[in-house]
């Protein structure tokens, strides 16, 4: 049986969903040809606030599945709907965008290595260029027993018999001790592994890295506390919203000076790449910031609120879909010459994009079949806890 839904998630995935749609609309302009410089410093400045959007979906990965299933409920069944609402989903879009980049490069759909090239597109996706992240975000679907595991024991060997102070101070110590080697990790993927030279699964693991869900641990884990311990870290998060601002305005001035001290006239988004320290941290203060103001947001009502919750509500199936709809714009603003028109054409085509892909789920799923589109888009939740509800009184991790 699920528990009631998190307003604030809705929130947050609405903000998530319209930061990557963002972001891939800036990597549709600002390499095109004829950029002026203006124009690609702005995007480049837009860009890092768009960073979080991707990232924020595993941390709410983690969130709800320690939500609902932390505290030890059969999860085996559990997978299997995984399977139907994200993997198969994500199969048939792989398929579609197979069959469009056949169809744009004149290439016959009946070849002697069509099954081979889509079940290549499967394992590693290349027409679908933001499809990785399905595959990276299954993994923690499929591993979550082994977090769930993890968590229990630290809860029984850590935490349990101690003052909410000493449990506090303890997730506090393991949060740093796990970021700092995270953040060694992320030193060694953008420092270190370009120049290893392996061969045999190691080359497979350092070539599919950005796929592989060990990079990205740490968002998870975080979201696990979060679900964990929701009202204690609502709490927190109001509270350090001052500290989470600052933090990640002083990072977004560091990623600003690192993407222009590396050419200030053709700039390279692969600079803030997310396996890299300074992006880590970047991130997660943007992330938590953005927890915050969504908190402040949800009590709220008003058109913004209502977009946002219906761009998280559909925001799985616009994510699979608002790639095909960026393509089908982007034929017609490529015959377009746009000297100093590259920062209004992104913005524009993002206030086109996202509505539309969100408008289709939205479609999608409310016919026959549409599930194996969109995933579980739009299914009724139970009603949600007020994000105001009082602390409980227990102070082991997972909510009483």
């Amino acid at each position: 049986m699920s528990k009631e839904r998190i307003n604030e998630w809705a929130l947050l995935r609405g903000f998530a969903f319209l930061a990557v749609v963002m972001q891939h609309s800036i990597g549709e302009y600002i390499y095109r040809s004829g950029i002026i410089q203006a124009d690609s410093i702005m995007l480049g400045m837009l860009y890092h606030f768009t960073r979080f959007g991707t990232l924020t979906f595993v941390f709410l990965a983690g969130a709800i599945l320690f939500y609902q299933y932390g505290d030890g409920r059969p999860y085996r069944s559990v997978i299997f709907r995984r399977i139907g609402d994200i993997y198969i989903p994500f199969v048939v879009w792989t398929i579609i965008y197979w069959i469009v980049m056949q169809w744009i490069f004149k290439v016959p759909l009946l070849r002697a290595d069509s099954v081979q090239d889509i079940v290549g597109q499967l394992f590693a996706p290349t027409n679908g260029y933001h499809l990785w992240f399905v595959i990276m975000i299954f993994q923690f679907y499929l591993l979550f027993p082994l977090f769930r595991w993890l968590g229990k024991q630290f809860g029984t060997h850590v935490l349990a018999h101690r003052s909410s102070k000493q449990q506090q101070q303890r997730i506090i110590i393991m949060l740093v001790v796990i970021g700092i080697v995270y953040g060694w990790i992320m030193w060694l993927c953008y420092y270190a592994m370009p120049t290893w030279t392996v061969e045999g699964i190691w080359k497979i693991v350092l070539e599919h890295r950005t796929s592989e869900f060990i990079f990205y641990f740490f968002y998870f884990v975080l979201g696990g506390i979060c679900g964990s311990a929701i009202q204690r870290w609502r709490a927190v998060m109001l509270k350090i919203l001052p500290w989470t601002a600052l933090a990640f305005g002083i990072m977004y001035i560091w990623l600003g000076y690192d993407l222009l001290r590396f050419d200030p006239v053709a700039i390279n988004l692969n600079v803030s790449t997310y396996l890299k320290p300074t992006t880590f941290i970047a991130v997660v203060s943007h992330m938590l910031l953005m927890y915050g103001l969504a908190l402040i947001l949800v009590e709220r009502k008003g058109v913004i609120v209502r977009f946002l919750k219906w761009c998280g509500r559909y925001s799985f199936g616009g994510y699979l879909s608002h790639a095909l709809i960026l393509m089908g714009v982007s034929y017609f603003t490529r015959q377009i010459t746009m000297p100093g028109l590259n920062l209004i054409m992104t913005i524009l085509t993002f206030m086109v994009v996202a509505p539309t892909a969100i408008a289709l789920t939205s479609f999608l799923s409310r016919l026959p079949g549409g599930q194996w589109l969109t995933g579980s888009a739009g299914k009724k939740s139970k009603p949600a806890i007020p994000s105001h509800t009082t602390r409980p009184s227990s102070t082991l991790p997972q909510d009483s």
